[in-house]
């Protein structure tokens, strides 16, 4: 800046800010500005489904894991079967139809036990280990640490601030599944 240090010493304000003071402060202004934009687009969370997705298989339609765990959502078939009879396993929206479908009996038994409904960590609990979390209560610290650390991940994707919520497409779910007071409609998938 233009001014004096004397008038520093003696706690004066500057008489007037030169132009060049000023163009300086628009273009710092502007440029921060600039960072805070640029930087909060790329901080967006993903949906439940896009993050379950990730997790789970990367994202591959025709993952099929070590225990034969079938679509991106790695779902057992055992389980796809009570839901669907269709063998489109490398379909993402049928996959995810499916998926909603176990989401929704595992949410609804937990809110049952608990009397709250899941957070991004427990909701991925709920996904990968229903029976493992049943069994310790639904608490935390009683599960696997592998399952945590995959959890926290899920969390970190999902995002800290934003509810967990799932996008519910298709006619499996007419009303739709709410979690910590959102609707599918906040996001879609």
């Amino acid at each position: 800046m233009s001014f004096e240090i004397d008038q520093l010493k003696t706690n004066e304000r500057p008489k007037s800010w030169s132009r060049r003071d000023l163009r300086w402060l628009k273009v710092t202004i502007a440029g921060l500005l600039l960072f805070g934009a640029v930087t909060s687009i790329n901080c967006n969370a993903l949906t439940v489904r896009e993050a379950l997705g990730m997790i789970e298989s990367g994202n591959n339609d025709r993952a099929v894991g070590r225990a034969g765990e079938i679509s991106r959502y790695q779902i057992k078939k055992n389980v796809w079967r009570k839901y669907s009879s269709s063998s489109r396993y490398s379909d993402m929206d049928h996959a995810w139809q499916v998926a909603e479908q176990v989401f929704s009996i595992r949410v609804d038994e937990f809110q049952r036990s608990t009397g709250r409904t899941p957070d991004s960590f427990e909701l991925y609990v709920l996904w990968n280990a229903p029976g493992q979390f049943r069994a310790a209560g639904y608490k935390r610290s009683r599960i696997s640490k592998v399952v945590a650390e995959r959890a926290e991940r899920f969390a970190n994707l999902v995002g800290a601030k934003a509810p967990p919520v799932l996008a519910i497409r298709g006619p499996t779910l007419p009303t739709g599944l709410r979690i910590n007071g959102f609707s599918d409609a906040l996001l879609s998938a």
